[in-house]
């Protein structure tokens, strides 16, 4: 769900566009101020991909009526069409990349969609989170914080210099984790903000 957070597209001068972040429906980390545990990215298979994808269309679908943009009748179908579009049936072709997170003795955390950003004039240096999504038992052990400096450990790796992605006013928890994780707002309306952190000098 910022130029397009939700699937995240960044809000801005533009509609709000597809974005990150709900990182667990809100629900990810209460305690935004722990240290991050060690969390490892692996490449999703194509069934892993797939399963994320439904349950991303779920959720997005929910967030989207939550806020108001979507009606609940509309929802599911406008967000499987919106993934679908941003997708198409081979996402690696466009850039788009899957992890699952897992801790330092092998067992799963959560997930993540990076890609890139939603928007005609954007740097190729910049990548777009998606999502980011702790599961519902590891959640409240500061994985979410774990899984977003892993990835943006692996965007350093890659060479790009900046991830931005787009929030949902109402979810707080992942507004203030982002923003504690030192992301700024970059474009804002009154449902999301999007926001960006330089990942390295300029």
């Amino acid at each position: 769900m910022v130029r397009k957070l939700s699937i995240s597209k960044p809000p801005s001068r533009r509609a709000p566009a597809y974005g990150a972040n709900l990182l667990g429906k809100g629900r990810v980390c209460r305690d935004v101020t722990r240290a991050a545990p060690s969390v490892r990215l692996v490449s999703m298979t194509d069934a892993e991909r797939d399963a994320a994808l439904e349950q991303e269309a779920a959720e997005y679908a929910e967030a989207k009526a939550r806020a108001g943009i979507w009606t609940r009748d509309e929802a599911l179908n406008r967000s499987r069409e919106e993934i679908r579009s941003l997708v198409g049936t081979r996402p690696a072709d466009r850039g788009h990349e899957f992890f699952i997170g897992v801790d330092e003795a092998g067992r799963r955390v959560g997930w993540l969609w990076l890609g890139p950003v939603p928007s005609s004039d954007a740097s190729p240096d910049t990548r777009w989170l998606f999502q980011i999504v702790v599961d519902a038992p590891r959640r409240g052990q500061g994985f979410g914080r774990g899984l977003l400096r892993a990835a943006e450990e692996h965007l350093r790796a890659a060479g790009r210099s900046e991830l931005a992605l787009n929030v949902f006013r109402w979810n707080t928890v992942a507004v203030a984790l982002y923003t504690s994780s030192g992301y700024e707002i970059a474009f804002q309306d009154d449902k999301a903000l999007e926001m960006r952190k330089r990942l390295r000098p300029a």
